[in-house]
């Protein structure tokens, strides 16, 4: 059985927290949400589809000023909301323990590798 490797694995982090994309060689996208917890991160994790990607791209994009999701994994449900700042100068990624908000620049950098990872997840 082939070992499962990370393909694309980014961290965007703040100063006590951190939003982390990452897919998989089995073409499996998660999003981990991090915060610090005494000098260490406890971390959320939650899987994607490419279709909630590209709703997620949609917000990132100024297609959407928001979307939300509802996650059920491992007896866990969790509750996700993407939303684009008024003015458009950054996106916030919610879940009930932490907000994690991203500048103009990781806006592009995680629109550039969200496009990157439903190519990868749909190709044989």
């Amino acid at each position: 059985m082939e070992q499962t490797k990370l393909v694309i694995n980014k961290a965007f982090f703040g100063k006590e927290n951190c939003l982390k994309i990452a897919l998989n060689s089995q073409k499996e996208c998660y999003m981990h949400w991090g915060m610090k917890k005494d000098e260490k991160y406890e971390w959320f994790k939650i899987k994607f589809n490419d279709m909630e990607i590209a709703q997620i791209y949609d917000v990132l994009d100024g297609k959407k000023s928001q979307v939300a999701f509802f996650h059920s994994f491992n007896g866990k449900q969790r509750q996700i909301w993407i939303n684009k700042s008024a003015d458009g100068e950054s996106t916030f990624f919610k879940i009930k323990e932490m907000n994690k908000s991203l500048t103009k620049g990781e806006m592009t950098v995680m629109k550039l590798l969200m496009s990157n990872i439903i190519v990868r997840m749909n190709l044989q």
